[in-house]
């Protein structure tokens, strides 16, 4: 086992040159050099050989990409390779799970850079699947009947509460008409935001107010726009118009208020971080 942690040190050493890539414990860092002279290390009194690899979600991303930190422990005398994500700041806590649940079971069958090559390819297969607003390919305007939607604009909408499971149905399913995409976040305080046509949009929540909302007292419609920001196609962050309340933590008696930090989190992590800055937390 000894001679399996030594090669994947090596192997690792190979595989990850960049500096902050690979980060070696002092055990670890003169057992490799030890082992790279073609000396005997001395591994007396230890259990394992532990680091921490730093890696791209995206294979081949340069170093402007997102990654992620990967704390592993290579057996000495005997056992299973074990490897934990650790959880990044850009990632919300539920994207974290689903990357962490994708990490292999520890086998003591695998040898130990079998198991790390596993487990960086299972953990970027995850990350392909996370919920999110991919920005590239760029979600594209619908050509139909878009003559009259006017400029195209992100904008921002902040509700005091929201949480009748039907209403938010509608503010997800009235947007194919209007040609919009985007999120809605219930919960107390709740979140809506939108890209397309300005004068869609305007004509989106004039039919919301009128249609769906159609059964609730005017004083009882409260939402607020907070936001308005002109964009070009190139600057669209999303592709789709998605209810994302699952994605985020809530707390409370009745479980309504969503982690806003969390929230902060994956708005950085789709790129509009700034705009909800503006829109939520009334920064400049």
């Amino acid at each position: 086992m000894a001679d399996d942690a030594l090669q994947a040190l090596a192997f690792l050493e190979a595989m990850y040159p960049l500096p902050g890539e690979l980060l070696l414990s002092d055990a670890a860092r003169a057992a490799l050099d030890a082992y790279s002279a073609g000396e005997e290390p001395d591994l007396a009194g230890v259990d394992s050989l532990d680091l921490a690899l730093c890696v791209a979600l995206v294979e081949g991303e340069d170093e402007q990409g997102q990654r992620v930190e990967l704390v592993i422990s290579l057996p000495v005398s005997g056992g299973a390779t074990r490897i934990s994500l650790r959880q990044p700041d850009f990632l919300t806590r539920a994207s974290y799970e689903v990357l962490a649940a994708a990490l292999p079971a520890p086998s003591s069958d695998e040898i130990p850079s079998d198991a790390i090559t596993l487990a960086v390819e299972a953990l970027r297969a995850a990350a392909l699947e996370l919920p999110s607003a991919p920005a590239s390919p760029k979600a594209k305007a619908d050509d139909n009947d878009g003559a009259d939607d006017g400029p195209l604009e992100r904008v921002w909408f902040w509700f005091p509460s929201l949480s009748t499971r039907e209403k938010r149905k509608d503010l997800v399913t009235y947007t194919a008409t209007y040609r919009l995409k985007g999120f809605v976040l219930s919960g107390k305080p709740a979140l809506l935001c939108l890209e397309g046509g300005g004068r869609a949009v305007d004509r989106y929540m004039a039919a919301i107010k009128s249609e769906s909302w159609g059964d609730i007292p005017s004083y009882q419609k409260k939402v607020t726009e907070r936001l308005r920001r002109p964009i070009t196609d190139a600057e669209r962050k999303f592709s789709t118009m998605t209810d994302i309340t699952h994605l985020i933590t809530h707390h409370g008696t009745y479980n309504h208020r969503g982690d806003m930090s969390e929230v902060k989190k994956l708005m950085d992590e789709w790129g509009v971080g700034d705009d909800f800055a503006g829109a939520v937390m009334n920064a400049t």
